[in-house]
């Protein structure tokens, strides 16, 4: 199909017939374009799907969970979709886009976006199911074939990932409605101080602790910053919950790293993929190089 400009689209968008629209290009998201739109004294998000997106995102699951989302106070309503395209129109949110540092430097901001994902976990239900383990085999097909990259030691990667879903077997929560991809970037705290969560493309139903792993995996946090996600969320700072985020560390560092290498092949956004996985592959062995891996995965 092509990159989708805004330009072609905007004049089909119901909700803005017969007024005046502006629009810029809005930096941030790997998987799609995104551009403000200016409509008299209001903004908006247009956001526009990136070419090869539809190997990982079923548009309609994202529109449900974003709905969902919405119903509960926690996302901008959908205002408008455009077919066959799957473009989405929401209400531009104001206020400030959190960051990796702006997060680790502030623990209060950590607490807040912990009951964000909590309200989801209890609150949302999605119509979808993207268990992580299986996500992660669903992505090893998906980069094989492609022709993406794999480092040299992935079958040991995939091992131990296999452990690490063998242990975690061991008193396993319920899956719950999960968000997945809590960059920070996917955050924003408006002038009364609500945090927002954004961008619900590849959430579904899933282990509830890898939205906190994967949490804590992109944002430069202390063991205790880590402590007390699991306080806040628990109640009380429970050990054998603490070691399935920091599994759930490793395991969303595989399931994005495979993610990167098939957009390295697939996409036509302006971003080093295969950086950024071969990054977080990097990560991967580092944590599980840890002094104590093997007790996370004894204690889970």
């Amino acid at each position: 199909m092509g990159t989708i400009s805004a330009k072609g689209l905007i004049p089909r968008i119901d909700i803005w017939q017969n007024q005046e629209v502006t629009y810029e290009i809005l930096s941030g998201g790997l998987s799609n374009h995104n551009y403000t739109c200016f409509v008299g004294d209001k903004k908006y998000v247009l956001r526009v799907p990136g070419e090869g997106t539809d190997v990982f995102i079923d548009r309609a699951s994202e529109r449900n969970a974003t709905m969902a989302t919405a119903k509960i106070g926690v996302s901008p309503e959908v205002l408008c979709v455009l077919q066959p395209e799957d473009a989405m129109v929401a209400p531009f949110v104001v206020g400030d886009v959190m960051s990796p540092q702006k997060i680790a430097a502030d623990n209060d901001k950590i607490i807040k976006i912990t009951h964000v994902l909590k309200k989801v976990h209890k609150e949302a239900v999605f119509d979808n199911t993207t268990y992580v383990f299986d996500m992660i085999r669903k992505y090893y097909k998906l980069a094989i074939e492609r022709h993406s990259f794999f480092p040299h030691d992935f079958k040991w990667m995939q091992m131990t990932v296999d452990q690490i879903e063998k242990a975690m077997d061991r008193d396993k929560p319920m899956l719950a409605a999960c968000h997945n991809d809590v960059l920070s970037e996917n955050f924003i705290q408006d002038d009364s101080g609500k945090i927002w969560l954004l961008d619900w493309e590849y959430s579904g139903m899933n282990d509830p602790f890898f939205d906190l792993g994967d949490f804590a995996v992109e944002h430069p946090l202390t063991r205790e910053q880590e402590e007390l996600i699991i306080e806040t969320y628990c109640g009380d700072m429970l050990r054998h919950r603490l070691y399935r985020l920091l599994l759930h560390k490793m395991t969303a560092d595989l399931w994005w790293s495979l993610w990167a290498m098939i957009q390295d092949r697939v996409s036509d956004l302006d971003f080093d993929y295969y950086d950024y996985g071969i990054g977080r592959y990097a990560r991967f062995r580092m944590n599980y190089y840890h002094p104590e891996f093997k007790t996370w995965l004894d204690g889970v």
